[in-house]
């Protein structure tokens, strides 16, 4: 049967169509919402943060979000996770790096480069309050079949921190303590780039030449 030439749709009608199509996929939905929960805490805060209003963006109705997490600290916590999931992947790439040190200074590289390409996920889960976005009720009942990201990526510099004292790059010293301290050094300077405190550096590529540098200054004055 042909459709009616001219005929038009509401937007209501838009609407449930929209909620329809990303209800046909729950791993597509509960994507959309995940992104959406993170836009909306970054702009509104924690005290504003509305499901409500993640469930608006996406298409669905508030009742729905529930088919696919618990509640808002869940949505929060699933957020936090996926961001840290693209960090690591970035993270990961170190390891082709064919000696200790290399291999810590790429990371540093790869931890810049993340908040660059994703400066989203780098606000969220680096620059909002660790128990509103990472509850601890709500991570003491995740999966324990495999370590959370969270964790995992600051395990990932103690042990490039480890080779590096191994191989006596590095002054032999408590490898997590030492790990903060970079781990400080490298989130300071991204952090006050996002921020559009560092402008004055210049593009992105006078910016990554200058982190590079201020890396390698701080590893010297922690070598042996």
């Amino acid at each position: 049967m042909l459709a009616r030439k001219g005929r038009s749709t509401s937007p209501k009608a838009r609407g449930a169509a929209r909620a329809r199509t990303f209800s046909r996929g729950l791993d597509d939905t509960r994507a959309l919402l995940v992104s959406a929960a993170r836009d909306v805490f970054l702009e509104a805060g924690p005290g504003s943060f509305s499901l409500r209003e993640v469930a608006r963006r996406v298409g669905v109705s508030a009742a729905a979000v529930y088919r696919h997490f618990d509640g808002k600290d869940a949505l929060l916590f699933a957020a936090c996770t996926q961001g840290f999931q693209v960090f690591s992947s970035y993270l990961v790439r170190a390891l082709a790096e064919a000696t200790p040190l290399d291999r810590l200074l790429t990371t540093g590289d790869l931890y810049r480069l993340f908040a660059q390409e994703n400066p989203l996920d780098y606000r969220f889960i680096f620059m909002s309050q660790a128990d509103t976005i990472s509850p601890p009720a709500v991570k003491a009942t995740a999966p324990a079949t495999s370590a959370l990201p969270q964790d995992t990526t600051f395990r990932f510099l103690v042990d490039r921190v480890r080779e590096c004292m191994a191989e006596e790059v590095l002054a032999l010293d408590e490898p997590e303590r030492v790990a903060v301290v970079i781990w400080a050094h490298v989130h300071g300077v991204v952090s006050l780039r996002l921020s559009g405190h560092l402008g004055a550096l210049g593009d992105d590529e006078a910016f990554s030449a200058f982190y590079r540098a201020s890396v390698e200054r701080l590893l010297r004055a922690l070598g042996p």
